[in-house]
């Protein structure tokens, strides 16, 4: 069942946003006219949640975060070479879009340097549906200390890249431990910059 928490959101779709959520309660609700019906106790062997609060799953979509730049920081430093290491810290769906990247990145002969940071983390919604949870969540991603090389050590940086961007971001559990969540995809956020 997703579970929601209320986030600062761009004003844009706002009120498509609260019409939405106003339907979606009164269907949740049963408001039909008839007299509530009473509401099913859960079962005894009803699984333990993933995550028994947002903020838990909030931090492991943090710690996520922070192993998944720190990977793709070290790996186009080395100028993207054994790009295959990327799927230690992101799940299989994410994998080869990365590491086609980084691909491009050594077929350049270009590396980076500096690091990327994040900040503004803050939880969309969160959902486990058998024993995976499914967290998305905006995240401001800075690279403004960050520098494309090439092999002469010249900067090659793209004098147009906007260095810090809103993104939204998926990660889904991992594999091998349903609490470690793992990125799953992230796109630029088209509203209003949150950043």
């Amino acid at each position: 069942m997703p579970l929601l928490r209320p986030v600062s959101r761009p004003r844009r779709g706002v009120a498509a946003a609260l019409a939405a959520a106003c339907a979606v309660a009164l269907l949740l609700s049963g408001c039909t006219g008839d007299a509530p019906a009473a509401s099913p106790s859960p079962s005894a062997d009803a699984a333990e949640p993933i995550f028994a609060t947002d903020e838990e799953a909030l931090a492991a979509a943090e710690s996520a975060y922070e192993a998944y730049i720190a990977t793709v920081d070290q790996l186009t430093q080395e100028g993207g070479s054994n790009p295959e290491r990327i799927r230690a810290v992101v799940d299989e769906t994410y994998v080869e879009e990365l590491i086609a990247s980084l691909q491009r990145l050594s077929e350049a002969g270009n590396h980076t340097s500096g690091e990327t940071t994040f900040d503004n983390l803050k939880l969309v919604e969160r959902n486990e549906d058998a024993g995976v949870a499914t967290v998305t969540a905006y995240i401001c991603i800075d690279v403004s200390d960050v520098r494309v090389l090439n092999a002469a050590g010249e900067d090659v940086t793209p004098p147009d890249r906007i260095p810090r961007r809103p993104l939204q971001t998926t990660f889904i559990s991992s594999n091998s431990e349903a609490s470690k969540l793992l990125p799953s995809g992230s796109e630029q956020w088209a509203g209003d910059d949150f950043c």
